[in-house]
């Protein structure tokens, strides 16, 4: 046996080199791991929300407006009540009796259940306002406040008293000392905005002078014909939420007035006010029609709105 001289005995050595693919591929494995947690979290981002969330995203941003206007909010509480309050022992019946616990308050999801079964006839909108005014904790709907009497008076408590001084009674601010200086030709003008006297007239009842649908509104001319349009159903309690107003009698594409637009731009220009009491302002007379929102074939239920709608158009 031949033996090998220590000298000749080389240890072997483990270069750098030889190390790299081992470390390489162990931090491969680890930003695999990151970038599969990365991606994981940006599909969980990306799901796609459902067809509740996306409802509930339209209505928020539909009812917007309402709930930053006190008096369109005055007006939806007032026409939510009228639905309701025919319907309050029943709904508040169906309330408790899923309410299992007597916490007093439902879910938004159980709450929306017993509104769609007992009172489909209040719309979406008008439901959505409803749950918002009446939430305790973001999710729970107050229920006993809405719908039992011994708590108070409902949604009307939301109404705002607005202080809107009546037509024949105008009060005029007072100016500041330090008025612009006018001319000795040029008219006192004590109110820089212009008022019109509108007569508004349910087409279908027109040829009946004593119809209570037949009202008259003395308004500033800036306001647009839709604010015109909720004063109407204010003013006469329908349960509608939608009122078109024409020109004409005759209800067409032509002669109805685009919501959009104010009154004055249509030329229903009124005047100023002079500080007489009890002063009368232009006169326009202008129509409405409102849809029944009903498909029914009952002629009881018919008759009056359609009757008068076919012979007197």
């Amino acid at each position: 046996m031949e033996v090998v001289p220590e000298e000749q005995v080389k240890p072997i050595e483990i270069t750098q080199s030889e190390q790299a693919p081992a470390t390489s591929f162990v931090q491969a494995l680890l930003q695999e791991q990151v970038d599969e947690t990365d991606e994981k979290k940006k599909k969980k981002k990306k799901k796609a929300k459902t067809g509740r969330q996306r409802e509930l995203d339209r209505l928020t941003k539909e009812t917007k407006d309402i709930f930053e206007t006190p008096d369109e909010l005055n007006v939806v509480c007032k026409r939510i009540d009228s639905i309701l309050s025919p319907h309050k022992k029943q709904l508040l019946a169906a309330c408790r009796a899923l309410d299992k616990y007597e916490l007093g308050s439902l879910s938004y999801e159980q709450f929306r259940l017993v509104f769609r079964d007992h009172l489909p006839q209040l719309s979406a909108e008008d439901f959505f306002v409803l749950t918002k005014l009446f939430q305790t904790d973001g999710t729970a709907i107050d229920y006993p406040a809405i719908l039992d009497g011994e708590n108070g008076n409902g949604i009307l408590r939301h109404i705002t008293q607005l202080t809107v001084p009546l037509p024949t009674e105008i009060i005029l601010e007072k100016k500041s000392t330090k008025e612009p200086k006018r001319t000795s030709n040029e008219p006192l003008l004590l109110d820089q905005t212009k008022y019109v006297t509108i007569r508004l007239r349910l087409i279908a009842f027109d040829s009946f002078n004593a119809y209570p649908g037949h009202i008259e509104l003395t308004v500033p001319d800036h306001i647009s014909v839709y604010a015109l349009s909720k004063m109407v159903i204010d003013k006469t309690d329908f349960a509608t939420r939608i009122i078109t107003i024409f020109r004409e009698k005759t209800p067409s594409p032509e002669t109805c007035l685009n919501p959009m637009r104010s009154l004055q731009s249509y030329d229903y220009t009124g005047t100023y006010v002079n500080g007489t009491y009890k002063q009368s302002f232009p006169i326009y007379t202008l129509y409405y029609d409102y849809p029944l929102g009903m498909h029914s074939d009952c002629p009881i239920l018919k008759c009056d709105y359609y009757y008068m709608r076919k012979f007197t158009n």
